[in-house]
């Protein structure tokens, strides 16, 4: 089997290779027009203006200032310019990897497979941004049929009927999605980040998740949900479920596993629960953890579904900076790893088993 992946995984790094060179030498003029035009809008007479209008903040006096200090207030306003500057870095930066991804990214996953496409889901503004003379002017034609493909989405009503969260999601956004069918097997993978504002006079945010989801449409029902979460001093047995004693050392002393066995005395949550999380699957889900460096796992299981949510700080799928250089090879060596390691996912769950995970 190892050695199987990695003839598998070489022959995706050749064809990744290669792909590359062809989209680099159709593509990369005008990426380059697209990234010039972008570092020039930084310092352009509007962006100027608003930098200096913005810094002019600093010079407004305090509610209780007395006696205004003028030198005070003209380093605020160097500050106030500066972090104009720097937001505006920021917001434009985001705007350019986001053109390029949406270019780039649909060709590039077709190494994987003809039927696993990528979305971005700050199209919209992409469209705005660029104009749409300018997005058929560099064929993006297909790139925007995609974005009327809505059979590979995850509802909120998945996170909350995961029974992993407690609060019902108010508030969520997202970015890099990935979808379609591989070893046949349907599955989303979304970037995501998601919480609920509570009803005090600041109406507060509380985040709920922030990182990577992953839905996967199994080929056999479970019909008693089971709950996988990496073990934590604040985990307790949900209610209606109960704790499932997984007869493996290394396992256990990372992770807690329940099951709802639905109100069943005979004890066939539990049964389930064992038949499904057998050693294999076991291995495979602590590979996963592992292969994503993400300090919290959770995952639930229940009916054709299988939610995995991998929390973490890090922006995955990520393009060098607007001051990079787009042919870069590095940066496309790290996506290479990503996507494989997401794609690589149904793999080493052995999702496409129709019998058993």
């Amino acid at each position: 089997m190892v050695d199987y992946r990695k003839r598998k995984l070489r022959k995706y790094q050749n064809d990744f290779t290669i792909k590359f060179a062809q989209i680099m030498s159709e593509k990369l003029p005008e990426w380059k027009k697209i990234q010039n035009e972008k570092r020039w809008s930084l310092c352009s007479i509007k962006s100027l203006l608003t930098y200096f209008g913005v810094s002019l903040l600093g010079y407004v006096p305090g509610k209780r200032e007395y006696n205004y200090d003028l030198q005070f207030h003209f380093y605020a306003s160097i500050v106030i310019f500066i972090i104009a500057v720097i937001v505006n870095i920021d917001n434009t930066n985001k705007r350019y990897q986001n053109t390029i991804k949406s270019t780039l990214f649909p060709k590039l996953v077709k190494v994987f497979g003809d039927e696993i496409y990528y979305l971005n889901e700050h199209a919209g503004s992409l469209i705005y941004d660029l104009g749409e003379k300018y997005i058929k002017k560099m064929n993006l034609d297909d790139y925007l049929t995609e974005l009327d493909t809505r059979n590979f989405i995850i509802d909120n009503a998945d996170f909350e009927n995961s029974q992993l969260y407690d609060h019902i999601i108010t508030s969520r956004t997202g970015d890099d999605r990935f979808y379609g069918k591989y070893n046949d097997i349907k599955f989303v993978i979304n970037e995501t980040d998601f919480g609920w504002n509570s009803n005090d006079k600041h109406n507060t945010y509380h985040s709920m998740f922030k990182g990577v989801a992953m839905k996967f449409f199994l080929n056999k029902e479970i019909k008693n949900r089971v709950l996988i979460t990496s073990k934590s001093i604040f985990n307790k047995i949900p209610k209606e479920f109960e704790k499932v004693n997984i007869e493996y050392n290394k396992f256990n002393e990372k992770y807690d596993v329940y099951v709802n066995d639905n109100g069943d005395t005979s004890g066939s949550g539990q049964i389930e629960a064992r038949y499904l999380l057998n050693t294999a699957f076991l291995e495979r889900f602590m590979q996963l953890h592992i292969s994503f460096s993400v300090p919290k796992i959770q995952c639930s299981i229940y009916g054709t579904n299988m939610l995995i949510m991998l929390s973490t700080n890090k922006d995955l799928f990520e393009m060098n900076h607007l001051f990079g250089r787009i042919d870069d090879t590095n940066q496309y060596k790290h996506l290479f790893e990503e996507f494989a390691s997401v794609l690589f996912l149904i793999d080493i769950l052995n999702l496409s088993s129709k019998t058993k995970l």
